[in-house]
């Protein structure tokens, strides 16, 4: 053999589709360090959440940390071609890329902890009652995660549905009608005095089971309280509102009826306070009322804790303390 066949580099055939690697030659592909990279990146995403700084901190939350676990599906995909073209699947490299990816898309796209706001230590300068006559349960309501599902978001870290019971039973018959419903076209009062700046109310209801995938909160008022504190209820039944945007309300006035609008399958009353009127990028206020009775015990000041499970009557029942004025019932 001659000097230059020597150094002649030897020729390799063109690779195909498939093609079948050495188990020996573990090359780290673009995909897996991708999925590191990506968990590294949530992983700080969560430290800088959980500093609570505000606008930052909110926005690497609520649109940082979901965005990265949208992008584990079509980064899992490119992987999963690679390992079948690739053989052998099971390599060391690629069962980081892809545990990695699975913790990166279950945090990312199951929300399963509370959300971190800095508005905490926040109160309110006037007092807030009850937004309905009668007895109501809480679905959703309290501090804590296990009893109100709402906690894992930002905007409604402290917010509530309600719904009121008849006979320990929020519906007659089987519920599957919406006028099964007590809560269905039973009035809704504001809790506190305000102005209202954003008002729907022509967003259809859907019947129970059924709801509306591209609008949460369906037909529903936005009350501007003060400065930095912005009331919001949903779900109300349509065409029932009775104020406009840029009126006056009054504590106790009737301004819309409870309905099955927007995101929700079973008719109930959703009420949370924000630090912005934005939705739902913003910061949830921690919303307590005054003079209430829960269970039957007289509350002055409380957050009515829900139940773990939102279709079961399992929450504290509660009703104000002191009825509405007469002066603010409407005829229904």
């Amino acid at each position: 053999m001659s000097e230059q066949e020597k150094v002649q580099p030897e020729e390799r055939a063109p690779r195909g589709l498939y093609e079948r690697l050495k188990s020996e030659d573990d090359r780290w592909e673009m995909w897996a360090k991708i999925g590191v990279a990506m968990l590294v990146l949530q992983t700080v995403a969560f430290a800088v959440a959980y500093m609570r700084l505000g606008n930052i901190s909110l926005y690497t939350h609520a649109v940082m940390i979901p965005m990265l676990g949208v992008l584990t599906l079509p980064i899992s995909f490119w992987g999963l071609l690679r390992a079948l073209f690739r053989p052998p699947i099971f390599r060391r490299s690629r069962t980081v890329g892809f545990v990695a990816l699975v913790i990166v898309g279950l945090v990312g796209n199951q929300p399963m902890v509370t959300a971190p706001v800095s508005t905490g230590d926040w109160t309110a300068d006037q007092e807030y009652k009850l937004p309905f006559d009668g007895e109501w349960v809480t679905l959703a309501g309290g501090d804590k995660r296990k009893t109100n599902y709402h906690a894992t978001t930002s905007a409604h870290r402290w917010g509530y549905d309600f719904a009121p019971v008849i006979d320990g039973s929020r519906y007659r018959s089987d519920g599957k009608a919406l006028e099964d419903h007590h809560c269905y076209g039973t009035p809704v009062r504001t809790p506190v005095g305000g102005t209202v700046i954003q008002a729907m109310g022509g967003e259809p209801d859907f019947q129970p089971g059924e709801f509306d995938p591209n609008n949460i909160l369906g037909n529903h008022l936005v009350i501007r309280v003060g400065e930095g504190e912005y009331l919001f209820m949903a779900h109300l039944k349509q065409r029932s509102l009775t104020v406009a945007s840029g009126d006056e309300v009054e504590a106790g006035q009737k301004v819309a009826e409870c309905g099955n609008s927007g995101r929700t399958t079973t008719p109930h009353l959703h009420i949370h306070l924000q630090n912005t009127r934005a939705f739902p990028i913003s910061e949830s206020l921690p919303l307590r009322f005054s003079d209430y009775l829960a269970d039957g015990e007289p509350v002055e000041l409380g957050m009515p804790v829900g139940s773990p499970d939102f279709e079961e009557v399992n929450g504290q029942i509660v009703e104000n303390q002191q009825p509405w004025p007469e002066l603010n019932v409407e005829d229904d």
